[in-house]
């Protein structure tokens, strides 16, 4: 008999993990193996850079995946008693559930880049977009003046975790990006905004930027530029948290 994959079919699905079922294969003379593969490409091949090692049962419970993510599934059967035959089960598609928040958040649908708190003197300023800028810049980045004769000042993304970030571009529902001559709100001290975490961050711990991964904050190091502290808590990558930010002070001339 030809050997003919089984179905892959999803049990649950949280922010972080998700729980996939595949039923046996057939045909063939058995024993048969399995292995689990994914990838966040659709129609992707199985192999070396996909494979989920050690997940070679029928059920998978899969950890670490990023929130508000696709994620596709392949689970490759192989017939070890008959000439190693290999069929693989049709594509399976899930998407992450948003990052789960904690007590205490006044957003209901917290966002990149949004203003949630008032905490001491908030303090929302404007800057243009250099034309030295490589690219856009986007709710959630970091900028550093780099013309302060200008009105407003122009500013650019920080381009190293130890940059000193002079604010952070509020998101605004008119613009989603903003490229050069563009201007921009911008949160400086006492603002507390919403960004992502790259890992899990404890109340409380001073964070600075993560240029590695757009509008996101890392518990500091010795070495980091301080951008603020984190007002509440992260678990896990991708999470929102609010970071009340502290920022160098500069005052546009009126």
């Amino acid at each position: 008999m030809v050997l003919t994959a089984g179905v892959i079919t999803v049990q649950s699905v949280q922010s972080n993990t998700a729980s996939l079922v595949a039923t046996a294969a057939s045909g063939g003379t058995g024993p048969y193996t399995q292995q689990w593969y994914r990838s966040t490409t659709t129609g992707f091949s199985p192999d070396g850079s996909n494979i989920l090692t050690g997940q070679t049962g029928l059920t998978l419970n899969d950890t670490d995946l990023i929130p508000n993510t696709v994620y596709y599934y392949k689970l490759v059967y192989t017939d070890t008693g008959h000439s190693n035959d290999q069929v693989t089960a049709t594509q399976v598609t899930l998407t992450t559930n948003p990052a789960v928040q904690g007590i205490n958040q006044f957003a209901q649908s917290p966002f990149l880049g949004m203003v949630d708190l008032k905490v001491g003197p908030t303090n929302i300023t404007a800057g243009q977009v250099d034309s030295s800028q490589s690219g856009s810049l986007y709710a959630g980045s970091f900028v550093k003046i780099v013309n302060s004769t200008l009105q407003p000042p122009s500013v650019v993304g920080i381009s190293a975790d130890t940059d000193n970030a002079w604010g952070v571009i509020v998101y605004d529902i008119k613009s989603q990006a903003y490229g050069v001559g563009d201007r921009a709100e911008i949160a400086q001290s006492g603002t507390c905004m919403w960004l992502y975490a790259t890992g899990a961050i404890t109340r409380g711990t001073e964070v600075s930027p993560d240029i590695t991964s757009p509008g996101s904050v890392q518990a500091a190091t010795g070495v980091d530029a301080i951008i603020g502290y984190a007002f509440d808590e992260a678990v896990a990558y991708g999470d929102l948290i609010r970071v009340i930010l502290s920022t160098p002070s500069f005052k546009v001339n009126s």
